[in-house]
């Protein structure tokens, strides 16, 4: 991959974590420590797996992380064979080991190593844009113009890291 990455293992998680209370059963969202800098204009990173990436090309002084104190749910669907009706699902509390497992998987497929585990990271979006959602949206039009399948690969991945970059050269 053309594009560095950095995890920011050097990186201390966000003063706010030192007064973080209570977390039994909370999602990221309604953590304390979450909301405390959500109201100062930080963002959740998305948890897809498709956006594992997007902390390690985020420039430093536009990301933070705090400790992954949340209960992830993993919910698990059937499906009838026949009749292709969806069947009742199962929610189930996940452990941070299994859904950390998943993203360091799909991020080795790239050539991305090295990711910390048990972080919750919050970005602020990149001047000329009002969210990280509408930066992302910014990647999925390039995508679809330059012909760049929007799944985990490399030339989405560098496509991300230079629009965030602000870097409008082509690869």
């Amino acid at each position: 991959m053309d594009i560095a990455y950095d995890w920011g293992l050097d990186e201390p998680a966000n003063p706010v974590a030192d007064r973080a209370g209570e977390a039994a059963g909370l999602t990221p969202e309604q953590l304390p420590e979450v909301r405390e800098l959500t109201a100062r204009g930080w963002q959740l990173a998305p948890d897809a797996p498709l956006y594992a990436f997007l902390p390690a090309v985020w420039p430093r002084k536009l990301r933070t992380w705090v400790p992954d104190r949340a209960t992830s749910y993993d919910t698990c669907y059937e499906q009838d064979p026949k009749t292709h009706t969806v069947l009742p699902t199962q929610t189930r509390v996940a452990g941070p080991a299994e859904i950390d497992e998943d993203h360091d998987w799909t991020l080795a497929r790239v050539g991305i190593t090295g990711r910390p585990r048990g972080r919750l990271w919050l970005l602020k979006p990149p001047h000329g844009y009002d969210s990280v959602d509408a930066l992302l949206d910014e990647v999925w039009q390039r995508a679809q113009q330059q012909g760049i399948e929007a799944t985990m690969n490399e030339p989405f991945v560098e496509l991300t890291a230079r629009t965030v970059r602000n870097d409008t050269a082509t690869p």
